[in-house]
């Protein structure tokens, strides 16, 4: 019985040290810099996995992985669905990668 304490201290500490954004992150952006295509504007994302998205960000604070944009003109290239849950969130800046 004296092992389930100590896992349970080793795991706490872990939840305080997860990285405010995503791992892989190049830079963070303002959201409304972002440029979302004709092409993503005409899909809707799976809501179910669009809800556990906003659920997973709601606990964490973050993302679960950054958005792919262009360098220079930030057209989203990559994670319309994060975007959209950006959205939901109101986040005012948002993790990228460089297409």
């Amino acid at each position: 019985m004296k092992k389930k304490p100590v896992q349970e201290q080793k795991a706490a500490p872990q939840k305080e040290q997860q990285p405010i954004q995503p791992k892989g992150t190049k830079d963070v952006v303002s959201f409304e810099d972002i440029i979302v295509p004709e092409a993503f504007l005409k899909t809707r994302p799976n809501p179910v996995k669009t809800e556990e998205v906003i659920e997973f960000v709601k606990r964490t604070g973050h993302l679960d992985k950054p958005l792919t944009i262009e360098k220079e003109s930030k057209i989203l290239k990559d994670g319309y669905r994060r975007y959209i849950v950006a959205k939901t969130v109101k986040m005012d800046k948002v993790p990228v990668v460089y297409a």
